[in-house]
């Protein structure tokens, strides 16, 4: 984005109080985050109003957009206050403006697990041939991806939007704003945030949201082995491309090499080529399997996708693997836990050799489904580990005791990031291997952080 205060107030119906000349190149809800040249969208929140920050945030922002009627001091020289009605949906209409403007080519990428490696890969593969933009870290919400829109300032023809939810009504928010989309990707659907919905169906719908965005030159990629999207392909006068068994875009004789990663053959319209993912678990192959056929839709070919997914890296916390000392393993996906992917992890790790740990947090925002969930955790992890260290109060005890139950004699519960370190420094054997897993809100960031600042280089 590259406009003036003043074009800014005619595009949103806003007053401005300032100097109408100021450029803007940027906008940011994060007074945190705030850049030289950015619009500052101060909103009130459910427990801070972001009105009380406009003055320290105008001395790196160029401009302040504000509810009309709040008494706030005068703006410095060479900045400005633009007036609106209501600050959010002025922000919507600004993101939304700005993305017609672009005529990028746009894709959309939801689910429930997997969305931001997904979009990670695809923007890798895409940025070999075209220049690509794509939301950074998890600022896939109504609040955050607006703002990487709108901060876009290296040149795009291809943008890869990460779209996530947490309540109903946030994608077809998210879909206004990026329409039209090129190319919608669906990951797997599956339960998170359940706290928030009635159902899995109700998830389903939820995620459907998206659909009217998708006119009919668009692509629509659906995962062939979740039948939660088998409604999706009616729903849309689109293209479909379906990924998985029996799709379109498919992985044949595959060679599982555990934590060294996977060997395949990928399959696409645009044909053939062998892959080579050095990435652990087989969920990363369908991961690249799901960004493959997004890029095929986008005019990839199988070849160039192998040669450029050999460079492909684990996000953060996203199931890294780091060497210890004493030939330790840790593999870290720590950044949040959903049912499907604690499950998921679990497989991984029952399926390496050696003494294996699994350092499980508590999974947050599944309501109703909060116990079943962590017995099933617990049921797999007695299935998967030879010590289950689980971090966390009620829910990260009905885990363990579950485990217990199940036949697993090594149990420990703690009650946060920082007692599992101690924990594992005790227990830790040379040759172990450790998965550590669980929601953000157990930050078991921290726990990897020590062992790796500690031990690896």
């Amino acid at each position: 984005m590259r406009l003036t205060v003043d074009e800014v107030a005619r595009i949103v119906g806003g007053a401005v109080e300032g100097t109408g000349e100021v450029v803007i190149t940027g906008a940011e809800v994060d007074s945190r985050l705030l850049q030289r040249g950015d619009l500052f969208v101060a909103m009130a929140g459910e427990r801070t109003d972001g009105h009380q920050f406009v003055g320290a945030a105008l001395t790196t922002a160029a401009a302040a957009l504000v509810r009309a009627g709040v008494q706030l001091p005068a703006a410095p020289p060479d900045r400005a206050l633009i007036r609106v009605t209501d600050p959010l949906q002025a922000y919507w209409d600004l993101a939304r403006v700005e993305r017609k403007r672009s005529g990028w080519k746009m894709v959309a990428v939801t689910g429930s697990v997997g969305k931001t490696t997904v979009k990670n890969f695809l923007a890798h593969l895409m940025a070999a041939h075209h220049p690509t933009g794509s939301t950074s870290g998890n600022r896939n919400s109504t609040l955050g991806l607006p703002a990487q829109l709108l901060s876009q300032r290296d040149p795009v023809e291809v943008y890869v939007a990460e779209t996530g939810m947490s309540r109903p009504g946030e994608l077809d928010v998210l879909g206004r704003i990026l329409q039209p989309i090129g190319v919608l990707l669906y990951t797997r659907i599956a339960p998170a945030h359940t706290e928030f919905f009635d159902d899995l169906e109700a998830i389903v719908s939820a995620k459907a949201e998206l659909l009217p965005y998708l006119p009919d030159s668009g692509t629509l990629v659906v995962n062939a082995d979740d039948r939660h999207q088998d409604g999706y392909p009616e729903a849309t006068s689109a293209r479909v491309l379906r990924y998985g068994s029996g799709g379109e875009a498919r992985i044949e004789d595959l060679d599982d090499r555990g934590l060294l990663g996977s060997r395949f053959d990928l399959v696409l319209p645009t044909g053939r080529a062998r892959v080579n993912l050095e990435l652990p678990g087989l969920h990363q192959s369908e991961n690249l399997l799901a960004a493959a056929a997004a890029g095929s839709a986008l005019g990839l070919t199988a070849d160039e996708i192998a040669a450029t997914s050999s460079g492909l890296k684990a996000a953060p916390h996203r199931g890294r693997l780091y060497r210890l000392a004493d030939e330790i393993l840790l593999v870290d996906d720590s950044y949040n836990a959903s049912p499907l992917a604690m499950a998921r992890m679990l497989e991984l790790l029952a399926s390496v050799p050696g003494r294996r740990v699994a350092v499980l947090g508590e999974m947050y925002e599944l309501g109703e489904l909060t116990g079943e969930a962590h017995r099933a955790a617990g049921e797999r992890a007695a299935r998967s580990c030879d010590l289950l260290l689980a971090v966390g109060s009620e829910s990260a005890r009905l885990l363990a005791d579950t485990a217990r139950a199940a036949g697993l004699e090594s149990v420990e519960v703690v009650e946060d990031a920082d007692d599992a370190v101690e924990m594992l420094r005790k227990r830790l054997e040379p040759r172990d291997v450790v998965l550590v897993k669980g929601s953000r809100g157990v930050a078991l960031d921290r726990t990897v952080a020590a062992l790796v600042g500690e031990e690896a280089a």
